[in-house]
C-alpha cells in the first residue's frame, strides 16, 4: 500500500470514472421517478450536469462534474452547463478535482461569476494492491446480478450517499448492468452489508452501504470490501475511489474504509452560487 495521503492516481481517469458512476445511476432510475421527479443529466462536452427538479434544495442530487476536465473551460462547456443548471432554479454544487488540467482556470471563472468555495469532502482513495486483511470467517458474500434477487439492495446504498429517502430508484436496476459489480454479505439468511462498484478501465468507484443499526464491528462491510477490492484488482484497476455526493461517509463507514486501506488523498473543491450558499 502507498503511504497515507500518497495514493498515486490519474486525475483525468478518476474524473471520468466518477462521471460514469453517476451517469450509471441516473440511467437506471425507474421511468416513473424520472418523469415525476424531473431526473435529468445533460452532457456539455466533458462536463456532466445533473438535476432532480423536484428536489431543488438537495445538493447531493443537483451537481456538475467534470468542470475542470480537458476542454471544459477552453471550449466553454462549463459556462454552458452553469446556464443550464440556472434554468432549473435549483441549488447546485460544482465539484472540482484539484489536479485536473483546467482546475485553476475553472476556479477563477467560478469566482468571477459569483460562486464561492465551500467545504468539500476529503476523497478516500486506495491503490490497486490486494487486500491486506482476511475476509471475516462465517460470512458469505454473493454477487447480485439480477434486480429481483434482493429487494433490500437499493435503499441502504442510497442512504449511505446521503440521498433522499426515495433515491433507492437509482440502485434498483444496477445488479447485472454492464460494468457494475454489486455484492451483499450475509450471515446465514441475514443481509449485513452491500456495495455497488463501477469499473471504468483502470479505476473503480465504490459505494458502500452504511452499517446496520446495532452492528458494532462492521464485519459485513469488511466482507463486501474484501470482495470488492479483490474483484477490482483482478480487473486490473490501479485506483479505487469511494463515491461521494458532496459529503464524507458516516464515521463508522469511514472506519471500515480506512481499515481496508483507503486514505484521504485530497479534498474536493466544491463551489456553489453565492446567493444559494447556506450560512
Amino acid at each position: 500500500m502507498a503511504a497515507e495521503g500518497k495514493v498515486p492516481y490519474d486525475a483525468v481517469a478518476l474524473d471520468e470514472a466518477e462521471k460514469r458512476f453517476w451517469k450509471g445511476l441516473w440511467e437506471t432510475a425507474v421511468e416513473d421517478a424520472v418523469v415525476d421527479l424531473g431526473i435529468d443529466m445533460v452532457w456539455f462536452g466533458p462536463v456532466a450536469a445533473a438535476v432532480v427538479s423536484e428536489e431543488p434544495e438537495e445538493l447531493a442530487l443537483n451537481f456538475i462534474l467534470g468542470a475542470a476536465a480537458p476542454g471544459a473551460m477552453e471550449d466553454c462547456y462549463l459556462p454552458a452547463a452553469i446556464k443550464w443548471m440556472e434554468r432549473h432554479d435549483v441549488d447546485y454544487r460544482v465539484s472540482l478535482l484539484p489536479d485536473l488540467p483546467e482546475a485553476a482556470v475553472a476556479k477563477a471563472w467560478l469566482r468571477r461569476h459569483q460562486h464561492r468555495l465551500i467545504d468539500g469532502p476529503a476523497r478516500l482513495l486506495r491503490d490497486g494492491s490486494p487486500a491486506d486483511f482476511q475476509p471475516p470467517p462465517g460470512i458469505d458474500v454473493y454477487e447480485r446480478v439480477d434486480p429481483r434477487e434482493d429487494e433490500g439492495f437499493a435503499d441502504p446504498l442510497a442512504e449511505s450517499l446521503g440521498l433522499a429517502n426515495w433515491a433507492g430508484t437509482f440502485f434498483f436496476d444496477l445488479p447485472g448492468t454492464a460494468g457494475w459489480r454489486c455484492y451483499c454479505s450475509v450471515d446465514g439468511d441475514e443481509p449485513l452489508a452491500y456495495s455497488a462498484m463501477l469499473i471504468s478501465e483502470q479505476t473503480a468507484v465504490l459505494a458502500l452501504a452504511s452499517r446496520p443499526a446495532g452492528e458494532q464491528d462492521g464485519v459485513g462491510q469488511r466482507a463486501v470490501l474484501h470482495r470488492s477490492i479483490s474483484e477490482a484488482v483482478a480487473a486490473g484497476c490501479t485506483t479505487m475511489a469511494v463515491a461521494e455526493a458532496g459529503h464524507e461517509p458516516a464515521v463508522a463507514d469511514r472506519e471500515s474504509l480506512i481499515q481496508a486501506g483507503f486514505v484521504d488523498a485530497f479534498r474536493t473543491f466544491t463551489w456553489q452560487p453565492h446567493a444559494r450558499v447556506v450560512m
